[in-house]
């Protein structure tokens, strides 16, 4: 399991990127984390445990997570900050929810190279 804190400019937020090929990588590393279904069925997800947030990805098959499944989660994560701070998205202005999420995709990009790399 592969994993980095990132800490989101302007808002503050933090959460943390998981890039996993077992499910048990997830319940060894993040005290207190359940969930009612295997995260081995899952390309990803975002959850919150103890507080924190994370967003998960599953790396085990080859070619994964495709620029898909990276956009969805990290919608997904956007979603969540923007709950976390109380900004509603709107329509006719997504600048503020366009640039976070470049920003996210971007940051589990360099991830995945990183791990890569290895």
């Amino acid at each position: 399991m592969v994993s980095k804190k990132f800490k989101t400019p302007l808002y503050g937020n933090q959460f943390t990127v998981i890039l996993f090929k077992e499910e048990k990588e997830i319940y060894d590393n993040i005290k207190g984390f359940s969930h009612n279904r295997s995260l081995n069925d899952y390309d990803g997800c975002v959850f919150t445990s103890n507080g924190d947030t994370y967003l998960a990805l599953n790396i085990s098959r080859k070619g994964f997570p495709t620029p898909g499944i990276i956009a969805h989660e990290a919608k997904h994560l956007v979603n969540s900050i923007f709950i976390d701070i109380g900004h509603e998205l709107c329509r006719y202005n997504d600048e503020p929810e366009a640039y976070l999420l470049g920003w996210i995709v971007n940051r589990i990009h360099e991830l995945l190279a990183k791990n890569n790399e290895k």
